[in-house]
């Protein structure tokens, strides 16, 4: 499986993280340019910053945090979050999500770029409000480097991306950050094993435990209410496809879930081909996206 999750690295430089960074740094220009008097944050969220991204299933979540006392680019934050959307609406389709801004060229194509505009709370730059489109609060408070540090120091980063490659192949639409909690809410009891075990607890867990497995956001435990990303209807497959792919791998090895790892001279492995029981699907949502 270490050679399976060095066929999805992707490192600085690469075509791919080029072309995000181009567009970042393009979107970067065009806010600053719309908030002259303003000087917001633009920081890397999301799996880049965590170390957990993979080949198949990345995009780049980026961040624009205000000020806490700049109303420059609205009073409000849905204010922000909307006059954002209206300004980037100018060079791209804008798909409005629960708190993030997806990018699409005007010929349709996804750029896998992720706005996520907020205010910080306060004068330390710390803990940030974000305007939501959806759900009984209009706002959550969050904080970004808790979010990466969590994930990032967790130990399971390698389980997560194997898990995330498992969800983009087999088509299981939870969001990336309530997958991530998950896994490390399975593993936080053990986390010893080589790669195969740890992943195996975790789709284990899954037909077992599932529906009494929850999650909650460290940045802030109370005041966030993450149930709208484990549906019922997510817990099921879930639960179905976790037995599917044990049931797989119990009967035909890891080999026939994920395919065969074949080396490619001078550089990273690759995987040729899918199995007939795993699905690509399109990148994944950021965490407050309004995937199902």
């Amino acid at each position: 499986m270490k050679d399976l999750l060095k066929s999805q690295k992707m490192e600085e430089g690469c075509d791919q993280l080029a072309a995000l960074d181009e567009e970042r740094d393009k979107v970067e220009a065009l806010l600053r340019e719309a908030f002259p008097d303003s000087d917001p944050d633009f920081t890397h969220g999301g799996s880049r910053a965590k170390g957990t991204m993979i080949r198949e299933d990345y995009d780049l979540d980026e961040v624009c945090y205000f000020d806490n006392d700049d109303t420059g680019p609205g009073e409000t934050l849905e204010e922000i979050y909307n006059n954002v959307a209206e300004m980037l609406e100018d060079e791209y389709i804008v798909e409005r999500k629960r708190s993030a801004l997806r990018l699409k060229s005007k010929k349709g194509k996804d750029l896998y770029v992720d706005i996520v505009p907020g205010r910080y709370i306060d004068d330390t730059g710390t803990d940030v409000f974000l305007h939501q489109n959806e759900g009984d609060k209009e706002r959550l408070k969050t904080n970004l480097e808790t979010h990466i540090s969590y994930v990032r120091d967790s130990g399971c980063t390698d389980v997560i991306q194997l898990g995330k490659l498992w969800r983009t192949r087999n088509g299981i639409l939870i969001r990336t950050f309530p997958l991530e909690l998950l896994i490390i809410a399975v593993l936080s009891g053990n986390k010893a094993g080589m790669l195969q075990e740890r992943f195996e607890r975790v789709l284990t867990a899954f037909v077992d435990e599932i529906d009494d497995l929850t999650i909650e956001d460290p940045a802030n435990p109370t005041g966030n209410d993450l149930s709208f990303a484990l549906t019922d209807k997510v817990r099921d497959k879930l639960r179905s496809v976790a037995e599917d792919t044990l049931d797989t791998a119990a009967e035909y090895g890891w080999e026939h879930v994920f395919g065969k790892v074949e080396k490619k001279a001078g550089g990273l492995p690759r995987v040729p081909a899918l199995t007939a029981a795993a699905a690509t699907v399109g990148a994944a949502a950021p965490p407050w996206a309004d995937e199902a």
